[in-house]
Parts: structure tokens; C-alpha cells; sequence
């Protein structure tokens, strides 16, 4: 009894510790962002202020195109989401239901081009787009990031998709349904919650992508919130220290929104693919 206490108290000590480990440099951010500049470079951190100091929003809005930034990486991500899942999940539906010769080697191909490292396709990316125009582009952005979204997604819709049993697709063909029909109306339907961890999968990758953006996006006027976060600071001068915490709670926001609303599709969504039913 007394070592099951005692393993009890030490799983526990060590998941406190976990927790403040991963919530501490959020709620330091978020902390900075309503500090005054003479709060933030002190000898001893303030770990907790009685009055929120709102100027560093303020001067972020009025002084930078935070605005703008939020905007594009809403946009992008968004129609990076959207895109990707519809292609994604035909894809899946199709290479789970039908079994032909070479299933199996475009399936493994798949998640193959997914291990390749982003960065080898980056300069590819420039001289192909300067060529034809789409540098400094939100089209162009969204291309390459549906191009690196879709392998990962492809392969967990495969996963979900094989959860369904063959059974409900001889029934729905018995009743007329059509191809089409069965993918809408039967097969998405059931993986809900897996669609619902994809699509969020998809949209944080897009969110917080920063190395292509940074090649591919010269102009602040078509900027992501990463990349204009990092140009906020400055080299020879005092780095506005808590303006960037400001922006960066900003870019907190719509992970935290999602996490919030989607937890329950979430938890039945990461044991979906793991067993066929």
C-alpha cells in the first residue's frame, strides 16, 4: 500500500513538474505582454504584475502590420486546411477501398516524400516560382504549403478510412448508392473526429511555418505572423521586448481557440486509426 502511495506521489511530482516545464514560457509570455519597458528589463523577473498594461497591443497595431500579418496567416492557413483535407481524404477514400496493382507502393511512397526534409525543397521552390511568377504571392505560398501538408494527411485519411468495414460499402452498393455517394455520404460521416485531428494537424503546420514563408514572402503586405514577428526585432538597437510577447500571444490565439472547441474529436480521433474495426 505504502509504495503504491509512494509511486502515486512521484508520478504526480513529475507530471506538476511537466506541466509547469511546458506552461511556463506561455504564461511568461503572456505576463511580458503587459509589462511596461522598466517591468522587463529588471535584475530580478516580476513573475506577477497588479496592473495590465495594455500599450504594447496598442503599439503593435499602430506601429507594425501585426493586423496584416494575422490576416495572411489566417488565410493561408485556412485555404491550406480546406484544400488539403478535400484532396487528402479522396485520396485516402481511394487508395483504402480499391485494391489494384501499385496500391501499396503509392501508399508507402506517400509518407516517404513526407520524411524528406522541407528545406531540400525550398530553393526548388524559389527558381521554379520566380519563373513564373509567384514569388512574394499568397497563391504561391499556399501551393507549397498544400504540396507539404498533403503527404501526412493522405496517410492518416488512409488509416481512417480502413477503420470502416467493407460490409457498409456492400450494403450501400446493394442499395444503388454510387461511388461518390458512399465517400459523402457513408465513409466521411464516420471519420469525423479523425477529419477534425487532420484538419488541425494541417492548420498549426501552416500557422507556424516559418522557413519557406521567409524565402518565398518579401513584402510586409504579404507577410505571415511568424515572419513578421521575427522582423519586429531589432539588431541595433533595444529589441521591443514586450511588443513581441504581445504578438506573439496574438499568435497563441487560434491554437488555443481550436484546442479548446475540438478536445473530445480530438481523443477520438488519435485512437480512430489505430485498430481496424
Amino acid at each position: 500500500m505504502k509504495k503504491k502511495i509512494l509511486k502515486s506521489a512521484g508520478l504526480l511530482i513529475i507530471l506538476l513538474l511537466l506541466g509547469v516545464m511546458f506552461f511556463f514560457p506561455v504564461y511568461w509570455t503572456i505576463i511580458t505582454s503587459f509589462k511596461t519597458k522598466a517591468q522587463v528589463f529588471v535584475e530580478r523577473p516580476i513573475l506577477w504584475i497588479d496592473t495590465l498594461y495594455l500599450d504594447n497591443y496598442i503599439e503593435i497595431f499602430r506601429k507594425s502590420y501585426v493586423a496584416t500579418f494575422f490576416s495572411n496567416s489566417m488565410l493561408v492557413a485556412v485555404s491550406t486546411t480546406v484544400i488539403s483535407l478535400a484532396l487528402a481524404t479522396m485520396a485516402g477514400f481511394g487508395l483504402s477501398r480499391y485494391h489494384f496493382k501499385g496500391n501499396k507502393i503509392i501508399k508507402n511512397s506517400v509518407i516517404a516524400v513526407r520524411m524528406i526534409p522541407a528545406l531540400v525543397y525550398t530553393i526548388p521552390y524559389y527558381i521554379i516560382y520566380s519563373k513564373i511568377h509567384l514569388l512574394d504571392t499568397m497563391t504561391g505560398l499556399i501551393m507549397a504549403y498544400i504540396s507539404f501538408a498533403l503527404p501526412l494527411a493522405i496517410w492518416l485519411s488512409i488509416s481512417f478510412f480502413y477503420e470502416i468495414p467493407d460490409e457498409l460499402y456492400e450494403a450501400a452498393e446493394i442499395d444503388g448508392c454510387t461511388e461518390y455517394g458512399m465517400y459523402t455520404k457513408i465513409a466521411l460521416p464516420l471519420v469525423k473526429a479523425g477529419l477534425v485531428v487532420i484538419a488541425i494537424l494541417v492548420f498549426i503546420g501552416a500557422w507556424n511555418e516559418f522557413g519557406l514563408a521567409l524565402v518565398l514572402q518579401s513584402s510586409d503586405a504579404k507577410k505571415t505572423l511568424p515572419i513578421g514577428i521575427a522582423s519586429m526585432v531589432q539588431t541595433h538597437k533595444d529589441t521591443p521586448s514586450g511588443s513581441l510577447a504581445a504578438a506573439g500571444v496574438i499568435a497563441m490565439i487560434p491554437a488555443v481557440i481550436l484546442s479548446m472547441t475540438t478536445q473530445k474529436y480530438i481523443v477520438k480521433g488519435t485512437m480512430a486509426g489505430a485498430v481496424k474495426g
